[in-house]
Order: C-alpha cells, then structure tokens, then sequence
C-alpha cells in the first residue's frame, strides 16, 4: 500500500483519553476507493486516518467549535455583516461560508469511512479485527450523521465510497438517516469494551445510543418507545461503565500542559485531543473565541458570548464555581498578536496593572492615581430584584462604595464599540497558545452532559424523584469546583440541590436551562438549546430581547452601525417570538454549495424558511 501521499498531518481522536497520535500522510485509500488493505498495520493506518478527518478544520478542528456556538443564540460575532454576523444573529442565508465549510467538513468525514469501510470487508483479514476497526469506523460516521441530521434535519445518506463529490443524492428523512446512525451505534457496540489511550470503545457507543434515542424521542419518532430505548442504554451505562464526573469541572478545560489539568479523566465520553509537539495537530478554537492578544500567539476574539448568557447563568446561581468556568471575563493583556517576547507581567497573579476586564467587570483608576492603585468593580447582582437582569435605575440608585463608578457601568456597557462589552466563553481558551494555533484537547461527549439526558428520559417516564438525584450530582460537583489557582478549598452555596417538591413540569424546564449552563461553551450547545423544539427556544431567546441592557445597547447600535454589539432578535420582539422565525431557526440551510454541486437537491428543497 502507498502511504507516500502528503496531504496534510492528521490527529487521532482520543475517546475519554490522553495522549495524541498523528499522521502525516493521507492513506492510499482517501484517493482510490478500491483499495483492499493487505494487512493489519495499513488497515489500522487508514483508520487513523478516519479520526483524523474528523478533526481537521471543517470538522472539530474548527468549524464543529465555531458554527454550534455562534448559531446557538448565546454568542455574537465581532464583525458588522457576513458570514459571521448572520449566524450571530440567527439570520442565516443559504450562502453562508461558515455554514457550508460545516457541512463539507461532516461529508468528508463520511466518505473516508466509508472507502475504509468497503477497504475492511473486501479485505482477507481475520474476521475480529474487521469487526473491531469496522466498529470504530461506524462509530465516526454515527457521531458524523447525528451532528448533520441535527443542524440540517433531512441530509443526503451516502453509505458507499463515491470517487465524485458532484454525485446526485437527494436529501433522506431524517427517521431513516436516525435508522442508519442507530445501527452504526450497534455495530460499535461489539467493539473492545476498553480501548487503549486515544480510541473509542463499546462503552462510548451505548451512551452516545443513549443520546441518540432521547433525541429521537424528543422529535417525537417513536417517543415512548425511544425513551425507554434511552433509558436502558443510559442505565448500563451508568452501572457498569466506570464513568465519573471529575472532582473540578475547571480541571476539564485548561491547556493539558497546566499544572493540575487532567488529560485522562473518566468523565470524558468523546474526546479530542492535540499535540503541542506537532506543526499540524492543531485547535483553532481558541484563535477563534479568545481575546485578542491575550496569549502570545494570535487571537481574534472573533466571537464572545452574550450579556444575557452571563446574567442568566449567574442570576439563577449566584456564586456557582461554573460561571469562571464558562466565562472569561479578566486575562493577561500582551504587547500584542503573535509577539515573540509578551508583555511582562507585574505581579504572579492577575492584577489591574497587566489585565484586561470585560463585562460585567470595571476597571477604576483613581483620579491621580497609578494602574497599581486601581481597583476592579463589578456589577452589584445583590441589589438587583431580578439577579438575571439588571435594569439601569437599580445601577443609578446604588449608595455604596465607588457608586459614582458603578452608576456609570449602564453607560458604559450599553456603549456600542466599548471593548469591555462581552464576556468570552473560557472553556475555548488556550492561555499557552503559540503561532496560530492552539493545542488544548476538546471534548464532545461527556458524562455531565449523559446524566443530564439520563434525568430528563427518567423525568418523561414518571421517574421524578430519581431524574432529580441525578441531576443533584452535577449540582454536588459544580458547587465543590474551584480555580485551579486557588490555595483553599471550599464549597459553594450554589447551585443547590434540586427539591423533590418540583413537578415534572418544573423539572423539565429546569433541565432545559442546567444543560444550558453545564454546557455552555461547549460543541453540543446548539442542539440543546434547540433540542425541545419552539417553545423553548423562544424561552431563552426572550431573554435576550428582555435584557436591559442588551435592549439598550441595540438602541445605540442602530444609529452607530459601524460598532459591534449585543443585538435583539426578530426585530426585537419582547412579548413572542413569531413561529415562523422560531420554526425556520431550529435547522440551519443546506448550504447553497450543496445546492449548487448536487442535482437531486433544489432551491425548493431547503429548510422552511430559506
């Protein structure tokens, strides 16, 4: 087998795991379908070539960050129009760049496993090992159809290798595609049950099922028939599996070269991981979503999380460990993008003389005084009657210290183009960060986020009591996580444990909002945000049209159109969203590249709405 083709270097995908394989060829078999793999060695090379696919910059190497965060509703985008504004602003057209680099980046995934797959059953080699690496390579193409059918809906199925990319393929139901990713998922179950640092296991299947069947039955296919399907993979999984929540959430998202970062930790389901030491594994997470200059290598801060994304998370749970976890709001300042020698620091720790603040921080520099004399207010939540939303005459009436400071916050964070609007979102930075990119491992799939599905399929059942015991073990975690700089432990007050006083219905809706804020910044923020179809979408949005000072930032932006800001959606509704921009915001639209590359699809048959 010829592995002398460069294409470009390829990064294992690491399933709940640590260390880091990469290759700097492109398999034969990525350039000719027919391949037959003579041997173990070249089969499990071309395998890793699969999971490198699925980290390359289309997929979760970029655009797999990029297009669910900004399109979530919880993000805006530094750029006045284009590509990254529309999807802000939840006002996509077919033609948008980011949406179509998204797609492909899926599709090509599919289509390596798909060579690979028909590669391993022409080939002579022992029936195991077929059964293993076809296991794995199913396993990918489920992950990859589940992320299509979740943004898309009805997405053409290729299940056979296709030396053309222009092939006519209309667009399949997404029942049938949820059949397809179904029996992947079974096939995969046959795999190791273990699996050796940086490749996935039986295990990650069943509870990715699991997944898969509450999303099913959450679209209403099957509904009580795929509840209980979740139910009895959640239910091995979590009795035999071994997975844990890790005891500090913020151990999860920091640079794996930090001291007390855990790179192997048994919460992570699905991970994927990069290599510092490699020129070609890289993340562009962090270039994407960090700060400008706020490492030495190069930051946009292209997008940042939403005022009202902050203000919900913390109103709802003062004091909750997760809000430093989920925002970035104060880092290092640097003598600029990509400097060879940052700026020097004046202190160990993060002071006013060497860091930048953002919203709902402020940085106050006496009269007279020095940087070294400054002082770093925030918003005073405790006054406010409604701890989601501060209102301006709540600000304008404090009496307490520095009120002069604190009054001037409303102007100063509804000023369109002030660098201190936005917070970031802190679980995509990557404060080691050199050149361009970034190396700081992702994961897609993590046991949190299983429980919290697994509580929501027990409370659909009429199992209240126990989906509430699940999700207080989250809340037990949450409240004991502590900054990794930290020099005591503590444990917080919030976010308290959940009554079994609730209703279902009460419960529901609370779970809706906990995977909100465990989740936040995280690849599977889109599909949960939209995952209990229009009503709850316009739950959350008209929290952002209702934002004080989000609405009166817009009134700002409106006659300054050349700054950046927070932005009202569907013209600013305040009452109700209308169903038409509810329905057509739940899918995104097959891209126009698509359209415009595959005969069997139209402009007719796009997503309602486009």
């Amino acid at each position: 087998m010829n592995m002398k083709k460069i294409v470009y270097g390829i990064l294992l995908l690491a399933a709940g795991l640590g260390s880091t394989s990469c290759l700097d060829e492109d398999p034969q078999y990525s350039q000719n379908s027919k391949i037959i793999f003579s041997s173990e060695d070249n089969a499990e090379l071309a395998l890793l070539g699969c999971y490198g696919y699925m980290t390359a910059n289309g997929a979760y190497g970029q655009m797999w960050q990029e297009v669910p965060l900004v399109g979530s509703g919880l993000a805006w985008g530094q750029r006045n129009g284009g590509d990254e504004n529309g999807l802000a602003s939840l006002a996509v057209v077919p033609g948008n760049g980011l949406v179509s680099s998204t797609w492909n980046g899926m599709y090509k995934v599919i289509s390596e496993v798909n060579a690979f797959i028909e590669g391993m059953e022409s080939s002579s080699l022992d029936e195991a090992v077929k059964t293993q690496k076809i296991g794995e390579a199913r396993f990918l193409r489920a992950i990859a159809y589940y992320n299509l059918v979740s943004l898309w809906g009805d997405v053409p199925l290729k299940l056979v290798a296709s030396s053309s990319d222009g092939i006519a393929m209309p667009r399949t139901d997404r029942v049938t595609v949820f059949g397809t990713i179904v029996e992947d998922l079974q096939a995969a179950m046959n795999i190791s049950a273990t699996s050796s640092t940086g490749r996935l296991n039986s295990w990650a299947a069943k509870a990715f099922l699991g997944k898969v069947y509450y999303k099913m039955a959450m679209l209403d296919i099957d509904r009580e028939a795929n509840l209980t399907n979740a139910k009895t993979m959640f239910d091995d999984v979590y009795e035999h599996a071994g997975y844990e929540l890790e005891p500090n959430l913020n151990s999860l998202f920091v640079p794996y070269t930090q001291a007390g970062a855990v790179t192997n930790s048994k919460e992570a389901i699905i991970q994927f991981n990069f290599n510092a030491e490699s020129g070609v594994c890289y993340n562009r997470g962090s270039n994407r979503f960090a700060p400008q200059a706020s490492t030495s290598g190069i930051n946009w801060g292209t997008y940042r999380a939403t005022r009202y994304a902050y203000d919900l998370h913390y109103g709802t749970y003062p004091g909750d460990p997760r809000v430093e976890t989920n925002f970035l709001t104060q880092w290092r300042a640097r003598s600029g993008n990509n400097q060879a020698s940052p700026k020097p620091q004046v202190a160990a720790e993060l002071c006013p003389g060497d860091s930048l603040y953002t919203y709902p921080k402020r940085l106050y520099t006496p009269d007279g005084g020095t940087l070294a004399d400054a002082v770093v207010l925030t918003m005073p939540y405790d006054l406010f009657a409604d701890k989601t939303n501060p209102t301006q005459e709540e600000l304008n009436t404090y009496t307490g210290e520095y009120q002069n400071i604190v009054k001037g916050m409303w102007t100063n964070f509804t000023q369109v183009g002030n660098s201190e609007k936005w917070p970031y979102f802190g679980k995509l930075y990557d404060q080691t960060q050199t050149g361009t990119y970034a190396h700081k491992h992702l994961i897609v799939y993590r046991y949190a986020e299983m429980l919290l599905l697994m509580a929501d399929v027990y409370n659909e059942l009429d199992l209240k009591d126990q989906a509430i015991d699940l999700v207080n073990k989250v809340l037990d975690r949450a409240r004991k996580s502590i900054p990794l700089t930290a020099t005591t432990s503590y444990v917080a007050s919030q976010p308290a444990d959940w009554s079994k006083s609730l209703s279902k219905e009460q419960v529901t809706e609370k779970l809706y909002f906990e995977r909100l804020f465990e989740l936040m910044g995280e690849p599977s923020l889109y599909d949960m945000v939209r995952i209990r179809g229009t009503e709850y979408l316009e739950k959350l949005l008209l929290k952002n049209n209702n934002h004080a000072i989000t609405v009166a930032t817009d009134a700002n932006y409106s006659t300054n159109v050349n700054n950046f800001a927070d932005r009202l959606f569907d013209q600013g509704q305040k009452d109700a969203l209308s169903e038409d921009f509810l329905k057509k915001n739940l899918l995104l639209p097959i891209p126009s590249s698509e359209i415009d590359a595959n005969p069997a699809i139209s402009n007719t048959d796009n997503n309602f709405g486009y």
